[in-house]
């Protein structure tokens, strides 16, 4: 717009800077509050945005442009399927979340079912593209319930307590309070989810140099590259394990591709992992060798989100065939996709050794938490990430249902090392 001014954010997602039809002291209070630090916990803001936005689902989110050049306009679009509330966030490369809706020009967040696009017309100015360049984020979540970041987010406010920022950051408490929700909202059936979740991801870049698309997904935040452990599934030779007759493939439940993305996480480069295998996306393994530049050209120039979940998606087939194959008792789609994430991580071979097949099998469900959390050592080493992998996976194997509050006593549950599997004595129990 020719009216417009720059109304600087840290961090707003793709933007780093509003071009609005504001006053310039307006322009000024919002520096003011991106140059104040918001509160700092290990898991960075872009991250535990990324995982409430993958727990909760449901939201097609979406951007004009994946790749942004300085002074271009954007435009974020959310298919809402149903009525509710609307909170739409940005975090960009220096990690700071600003919530873009509702905002000052646009306080009510009640929305209708249809595709909602901001800017709204009621805020009047265009979004534009600055600095800081980078990989950016954008996520919205729908809540049926009121919920509203800006009123409650961090930013100057007036004597009775009201924001006063065009647009405010997200505060610590709204910040638990979405991941309380997304956290629910996986545990439970989609009906009663209380809260649902999309995001997309952008790249801003400057207005002339490259622009690299294959930095689009977000890395801050994320654990190094060299922390990222082999899907175990992939480390095996590839088996196929007989079908049961006239069975055919089953999908997994979106559920559990959501987990899987978020337990492996993206990175949309070639790298090389824990074990230093050359892999790239969601954990694929281009070969058990360091990268060396002999990749296909296809693969050095990265591959986008979407190229990445064709991978994850070819890959999981693997684990797919072993469960169908090697379970032999009815499973819910929570439970199927349960074990697909858990066979991928782990391997066909110490799913197909496990205690847990035999539990499954044998309809003892109430066995099945503490078999899962046995599998939350690698390397030796008991990990952060596998531990809340598998309780993840125990929320959506009893989706909807109360979690078995006394497991029985007389088993085992020693740790397990996802690279070595269960002791051969363990797997003779009856």
């Amino acid at each position: 717009m020719s009216e417009g001014v720059g109304c600087r954010l840290l961090a707003c997602a793709i933007i780093g800077v509003l071009a609005a039809a504001t006053a310039p002291a307006a322009v000024a209070a919002a520096e003011v509050a991106a140059g104040q630090s918001a509160p700092r916990t290990s898991k960075s803001f872009r991250r535990a945005t990324e995982e409430a936005a993958t727990l909760s689902g449901g939201l097609t989110v979406g951007v004009n442009r994946n790749s942004l050049r300085d002074g271009e306009l954007l435009v974020v679009t959310v298919d809402v399927p149903s009525d509710g509330y609307l909170n739409v966030l940005s975090v960009g490369p220096d990690d700071v979340p600003t919530v873009l809706f509702p905002n000052q020009k646009h306080s009510d967040n009640r929305v209708t079912a249809g595709l909602f696009s901001l800017p709204t017309q009621q805020m009047k100015f265009d979004l534009k593209a600055t600095k800081p360049y980078g990989p950016t984020l954008i996520a919205a979540f729908l809540s049926k319930e009121p919920l509203d970041f800006y009123q409650s987010g961090a930013g100057e406010r007036d004597a009775q307590d009201r924001m006063q920022e065009p647009f405010a950051r997200l505060s610590a408490s709204s910040r638990s309070q979405l991941e309380k929700l997304a956290a629910k909202s996986f545990a439970v059936s989609p009906r009663a989810a209380p809260l649902r979740g999309g995001m997309a991801y952008g790249l801003v870049c400057a207005a002339s140099g490259p622009c690299d698309a294959t930095a689009m997904a977000p890395g801050s935040g994320d654990p190094p590259a060299e922390e990222r452990l082999t899907p175990g599934i992939l480390l095996e030779p590839e088996v196929e394990l007989p079908l049961p007759k006239g069975v055919w493939l089953r999908p997994v439940y979106d559920k559990g591709i959501r987990l899987s993305k978020l337990s492996e996480g993206f990175l949309p480069r070639l790298y090389n992992d824990a074990e230093r295998y050359c892999s790239i996306a969601y954990g694929h393994l281009v070969r058990k060798a360091p990268c060396d530049g002999s990749e296909p050209a296809a693969l050095q120039r990265g591959v986008s989100e979407a190229q990445g979940e064709k991978l994850l998606a070819e890959d999981m087939r693997r684990a797919q065939r072993a469960v169908t194959s090697l379970v032999t008792t009815t499973l819910s789609d929570g439970q199927y996709a349960a074990l697909c994430d858990f066979t991928y991580n782990v391997g066909v071979g110490n799913l197909q050794r496990s205690t847990l097949l035999k539990v499954v099998n044998a309809g003892e469900h109430d066995r099945v938490p503490g078999q899962l959390r046995r599998w939350n050592k690698a390397n030796g080493e008991e990990s952060r990430g596998l531990t809340i992998r598998r309780q993840r996976e125990i929320a959506l194997y009893f989706e909807g249902e109360a979690l078995p509050k006394t497991p029985p006593g007389d088993q085992d549950l020693t740790p397990i090392d996802i690279r070595v599997g269960e002791p051969a004595v363990a797997t003779q129990e009856e």
